[in-house]
Order: C-alpha cells, then sequence, then structure tokens
C-alpha cells in the first residue's frame, strides 16, 4: 500500500485554513458591521439620504462591503466632491468620509433653476443654505459663469462688494448689476481686460455732479465710456 505523498498533509492544512478563513470572513457572525459613522454630511437630512443610499446594516458581513463600490454609490450626490469608506474588522466599524464640494458663486442658466458652481465648473444643489455674499451670475453656459466669477475675483473688493449679480452673454461679454455710490446701476463691461482701469473710470464718472441720476455706464471701450 502507498503512502501518500509528504506534502498532501500540508495541503490539507493549506485547504483547512483557506476554508476556515472564507467562512470567518464571509459567513461567520465574527467579521460583521457593528456600527456605522458618516462625517462631513453638512446636515441631518443630507447624512440620512447618504445612509439610506448605502443601504449598510448592523450584522452585513464586512467581506462583502466593497469600499469602493460604496463610495461610487455616492457619486449619485451632486453635491459631494469625494467620499473615502473604510471597513475596520476589530471593531466592526464601517467609516464614511465626505467632502462636499464648495460654491463660488449662485449659477443660472436661461429656464433652468439656480445652483451652486464650484472652482472646477460642476454645478449642483446645495443641501443646506449657501452662505450670503456669494455673487449670482447668470450666463448662457458653464464657461461663460466660469469667466464671469473669475472677473469677480479680480475686482477690489471694494468694488466687487456692491455687486448684486453678474450675466455673461459670452465669456468676453459681460454686465454688472448693483448699487453703486447709491445709484442702482446696470455696468455694460465688456471683456475681463482692463480691470483696474475701468474700475478707476466708473469711480471718476459717479463722482461728478451731472450723473447723479446715472442708471447705465458702458465702459467696456474704458477710454470712451457711454453714460445713460
Amino acid at each position: 500500500m502507498k503512502r501518500p505523498p509528504k506534502y498532501a498533509g500540508a495541503i490539507l492544512v493549506v485547504i483547512l485554513i483557506f476554508g476556515g478563513g472564507s467562512f470567518l470572513l464571509g459567513w461567520s457572525p465574527v467579521f460583521t458591521v457593528r456600527s456605522v459613522a458618516i462625517s462631513g454630511a453638512p446636515t441631518k437630512e443630507s447624512e440620512l439620504a447618504v445612509s439610506r443610499s448605502l443601504q449598510i446594516s448592523k450584522g452585513d458581513k464586512l467581506a462583502r462591503l466593497d469600499p469602493r463600490a460604496l463610495s461610487n454609490r455616492l457619486r449619485s450626490f451632486d453635491w459631494i466632491d469625494s467620499s473615502e469608506v473604510s471597513r475596520n474588522w476589530i471593531s466592526g466599524k464601517i467609516s464614511i468620509s465626505i467632502n462636499t464640494r464648495t460654491p463660488i458663486a449662485l449659477y443660472s442658466e436661461p429656464g433652468k433653476p439656480q445652483v451652486a458652481l464650484d472652482a472646477s465648473g460642476k454645478t449642483f444643489a446645495t443641501p443646506t443654505d449657501v452662505a450670503s455674499g456669494l455673487p449670482r451670475v447668470s450666463a448662457t453656459s458653464v464657461e461663460g459663469g466660469l469667466a464671469a466669477i473669475k472677473l469677480f475675483t479680480e475686482l477690489p473688493k471694494s468694488f466687487s462688494e456692491n455687486i448684486e449679480r453678474m450675466s455673461a452673454a459670452r465669456i468676453d461679454n459681460f454686465l454688472i448689476y448693483g448699487e453703486f455710490a447709491g445709484l442702482n446701476l446696470r455696468i455694460i463691461w465688456g471683456d475681463g481686460a482692463d480691470t483696474d482701469l475701468k474700475v478707476e473710470v466708473i469711480d471718476a464718472l459717479l463722482q461728478r455732479d451731472e450723473n447723479k441720476n446715472l442708471r447705465m455706464i458702458d465702459v467696456s471701450a474704458p477710454h470712451a465710456p457711454i453714460v445713460k
């Protein structure tokens, strides 16, 4: 009678270890979800929405939860910039860390509701109230909206704080609306060039007595401004 090969026992041990490990990870109650922690959601409502989307319950097998797949599921929330999902095999804790998009303006296109706009050009609906002081921009394209925001950030604070809203028919044709020197003005700005000169021209025009009832200033050609 032949004896089994020397390595037969070793193979059996490996099979038992592998099988036992698979059982522990996939079916045993040892490695299961005991708690779920969500951080970074701006409101309780948004945190609850994230929780419902992930559908993680206590008692779920940790091995059957794919962190990458769970993170990809959160892409359905346009206000989430990035997320990270991790599993703690010892404590049974699932941690979800969320980074939200930062709005730099309130943006609208003709016939569409107002949304927030971030620095990358992504539009999104915010789950919470937007901080006051953000410029309101209307444009026919996101590119035009970003160009208007770029102009806004380049303006001196003493001027930009008077702006109520901006519009961009094109990326080189801006309109500014706001209250300047006590006057509600529409400013035809033109393109994004000669920013400092245009501000100086507007300030000089507003200081003249004959311009106390202005409604419009055109500085698209700052060396030859037009007032009405």
